[in-house]
């Protein structure tokens, strides 16, 4: 019964994002949600109880698969391929649930452990080339702040159709430049 659970919460919350995306915040219902899904209303309230539940939900699941994502990524003895590995994976996850990831980072939502959760291997990683004398420095917080806004701005705007895949992987190569120990 779980996996029917989980995996109807995952048709819910595909469909309720392509509508927010579709149809806008205004656009969005519970019946809609149901319909698109193509079940009944029963299981949409039993689920999420209503649309904050519902958005919460989808909040919650987008980063649950991005976190996914990321625990994916391999780690091997090289820091820095690792952390550029790291960047891929989180590029991946974007494309894969692209009507997820807009709303997985606007306001209004109180889950920041499972934001958070998603940040800290990016930290970690940071970490690790620092450790490895691969980068300059001693506080991964920075860094990561600085690599992850680029990533998020690049996933942005390739989703957006403004750049290519190719160019996200080469942009972050050039961040990663900036940290390099000469």
């Amino acid at each position: 019964m779980a996996n029917v659970n989980t995996e109807l919460t995952g048709r819910l919350v595909d469909a309720a994002a392509r509508i927010l995306v579709e149809d806008g915040p205004g656009g969005l219902s519970l019946r809609k949600v149901a319909a698109a899904a193509g079940v009944s209303t029963m299981p949409v309230y039993t689920l999420f109880g209503d649309k904050q539940g519902l958005l919460d939900a989808m909040h919650r699941e987008g980063f649950r698969r991005l976190g996914a994502a990321l625990a994916a990524a391999p780690r091997t003895d090289d820091a820095l391929a690792d952390l550029g590995a790291l960047g891929l994976a989180y590029r991946d996850a974007a494309l894969a649930s692209p009507h997820l990831y807009g709303l997985m980072f606007t306001g209004g939502f109180g889950h920041t452990e499972a934001a958070d959760a998603t940040y800290r291997p990016l930290v970690a990683a940071v970490a690790r080339c620092q450790a490895a004398e691969v980068f300059t420095g001693d506080d991964p917080e920075p860094v990561a702040l600085h690599l992850w806004a680029l990533a998020h701005g690049l996933v942005s705007l390739e989703l957006a159709g403004k750049i290519t895949g190719e160019s996200y992987a080469e942009q972050l190569g050039y961040a990663g430049l900036a940290f390099l120990r000469r």
